[in-house]
C-alpha cells in the first residue's frame, strides 16, 4: 500500500506557503503527491526538492496559464516507475508501474477554471 495526497494549493510563488507544504509533506511521508492550482509556469527538480525533500523524486507538471491553473505530480521512484504521461487542457495523467510486482495503473490530476 502507498500514501497518496491531492491538494489544491492556490499558488506556490509564496515562500511561506512552500514552507508549510514542505513541513506537511515531510511529516506525513506521502509516496505520490498531486498539487493543483500551482500557478507556476515552470517547475524544476530544484522546486520539487524544495517542496518535498525526497531525493528519489520523479515529477511531471502541467504549466499554469496566466495566473491560474498548473498541476504538479510527484512520486517516489523507489515505489513507482513512470511509464508515460499525457497532458490535457486542465489535466495531467501519469501511467505508473509499481516497482514491486509490476502492476500498471493511471493517476489523473484535474484542475478547471
Amino acid at each position: 500500500m502507498f500514501r497518496l495526497l491531492s491538494w489544491n494549493v492556490r499558488g506556490l510563488n509564496d515562500s511561506r506557503k512552500r514552507d508549510v507544504i514542505k513541513s506537511f509533506l515531510r511529516e506525513w511521508r506521502y509516496d505520490l503527491i498531486c498539487l493543483q492550482e500551482t500557478k507556476l509556469e515552470a517547475v524544476s527538480l530544484f522546486v520539487i526538492r524544495s517542496l518535498w525533500g525526497n531525493f528519489s523524486a520523479g515529477f511531471d507538471f502541467l504549466k499554469a496559464e496566466g495566473a491560474s491553473g498548473g498541476i504538479i505530480v510527484m512520486w517516489d521512484k523507489n515505489i513507482f516507475n513512470l511509464v508515460s504521461s499525457s497532458q490535457g487542457v486542465f489535466s495531467l495523467t501519469c501511467f505508473f508501474q509499481m516497482v514491486d510486482g509490476g502492476f500498471t495503473w493511471a493517476f489523473s490530476g484535474v484542475y478547471g477554471p
